[in-house]
């Protein structure tokens, strides 16, 4: 069999390329790292690392996925590598969710949703973040975390589980 040449978009080999790239998936990796990692600075810096890796390593996307799932794993990786650090280790994370959820002011904001899902354990927390925010459908979430869709939809389903017995009185009237 004959290997695929490469499939990279061509704005990600040119000058303009990390400048569209930010265009492009900057909001929605803010996002993803900023639930992944519950801290709002340490996303930021999640997302230009992912940007730089993506923009510098385009040559090696093989186009078997698409651009978004391919980003996507990319940006895990980097909050995954994030997390293992002995720096995040040592600082505490229940004053960085605070400061995630205390930046308004405005008290018709009700952050008991958001709150509920980053309580949940990491893998149930990126399957609700993925299909939810990042509006992924379940297939491409077993590629970027490369794994079965039968366990991307049980995750899906036990995730729902845990939220709903933790938002029940909020939402649900059972």
């Amino acid at each position: 069999m004959e290997l695929t040449e490469n499939k990279a978009p061509s704005y990600l080999q040119d000058e303009d390329g990390f400048a569209r790239l930010l265009n492009d998936w900057g909001d929605r990796l803010l996002r993803l790292c900023t639930l992944y990692l519950k801290d709002v600075h340490l996303a930021e810096d999640a997302v230009q690392e992912t940007l730089l890796k993506a923009w510098r390593n385009a040559d090696k996307f093989r186009g078997e996925g698409s651009e978004l799932t391919w980003i996507t794993r990319i940006a895990i990786n980097v909050c995954k590598s994030y997390l293992r650090s002995p720096w995040k280790r040592r600082h505490a994370p229940a004053e960085e969710l605070e400061a995630l959820f205390s930046s308004t002011d405005d008290p018709q904001v009700d952050d008991t949703l958001p709150r509920a899902i980053l309580a949940l354990s990491r893998p149930y927390r990126e399957v609700i973040i993925l299909y939810y925010y990042q509006e992924l459908k379940a297939r491409e979430i077993a590629e970027v975390l490369h794994v079965d869709v039968s366990t991307v939809t049980a995750r899906l389903s036990r995730a729902r589980k845990m939220l709903r017995e933790a938002l029940k009185g909020w939402y649900y009237d059972e």
